[in-house]
């Protein structure tokens, strides 16, 4: 139409007619403006569903809800520890999003026996929400990507002795812990998590990883996989991209988490740098995408 910029794979959704009031006697031009109209009304509709309805293009203008996320980070988890996954970016978006976990405590890093600097998180209150691993840290002066590693005493996710990923001294202050690690869904389905992560064994021994998926908080029963990660050879790092995928029915606003765990710290998900010899883009640690798939069954 005239005056409309249509955007490629978008269809022009039909508008019903605006019907003039009948008049009292009949009146043949009126009778002829209401056809057209009505013819008009109909034309737009049989292209809509014509389209739609093509067996080789009608896919192309439905705009399903879908996400993909990867993570550019090394990721590590203490042995023997429930470790959820991360994500930094966002490679596509239509109506899921990545959500957050959020602490918010008071406490301070140094050496273990102030002063100095150190990587002992001593926290010794909880404002809101509980520690996860991984979480980064940010107030006042804290260095930049500083992380929480591990916790070594206290309640678990709340106060106690943790230790971060960045040599600092910092005194009793207000922080906060955020991690992504939520693949929420906008719009009620079910949907298909596909993931995929890349393992490295430094052992010299094979070595078990554990993933499953938690949703909304709670483990999902039968989710978890076990993976065994090729031993160290020569001077080479044992390695294992898996991948594999769980159909969920998620609400409106539900999420999905995938976790880990590993019996060994020399077991990890590992992120790589562009490479050379021949030129290679880098290496995600972890990727995953949800994607709509149904309407939730009665």
């Amino acid at each position: 139409m005239a005056g409309r910029n249509i955007p490629v794979n978008t269809l022009l959704s039909p508008k019903a007619p605006n019907l003039l009031l009948a008049p009292a006697t009949y009146v043949s031009s009126y009778q002829e403006q209401l056809n057209n109209a009505l013819r008009i009304y109909f034309n737009e509709l049989d292209n809509v569903f014509g389209t739609l309805l093509n067996n080789s293009t009608g896919g192309a203008f439905i705009r399903l809800p879908c996400g993909a996320f990867q993570d550019t980070t090394t990721q590590t988890a203490p042995a023997n520890t429930a470790q959820v996954m991360r994500f930094d970016t966002t490679d596509l978006s239509n109506g899921i999003s990545l959500g957050s976990h959020t602490a918010v405590f008071t406490g301070s890093i140094d050496d273990g026996t102030p002063p100095g600097a150190g990587t002992v998180l001593t926290v010794a209150t909880i404002t809101s929400g509980v520690i996860y691993l991984g979480m980064t840290l940010t107030g006042g002066a804290i260095t930049a990507g500083t992380k929480v590693v591990s916790q070594t005493s206290g309640t678990a996710g709340g106060v106690g002795a943790y230790v971060v990923s960045v040599s600092q001294e910092r005194t009793s202050l207000t922080i906060t812990g955020t991690i992504q690690s939520k693949l929420v869904a906008a719009t009620s389905g079910i949907y298909n998590l596909q993931w995929s992560g890349q393992f490295v064994n430094e052992a010299a021994a094979i070595h078990e990883v554990s993933v499953w998926l938690r949703q909304n908080g709670t483990d999902v029963v039968g989710s978890t996989g076990e993976i065994s990660i090729n031993a160290k050879h020569g001077a080479f790092d044992g390695g294992a991209i898996v991948s594999w995928n769980y159909l969920v029915s998620l609400n409106a606003t539900d999420y999905v988490e995938l976790w880990w765990s590993t019996p060994d710290v020399n077991s990890y998900l590992i992120a790589h740098a562009a490479g050379t010899s021949p030129t290679r883009p880098t290496a995600a640690s972890v990727i995953a995408t949800l994607t709509f798939v149904s309407a939730l069954t009665a």
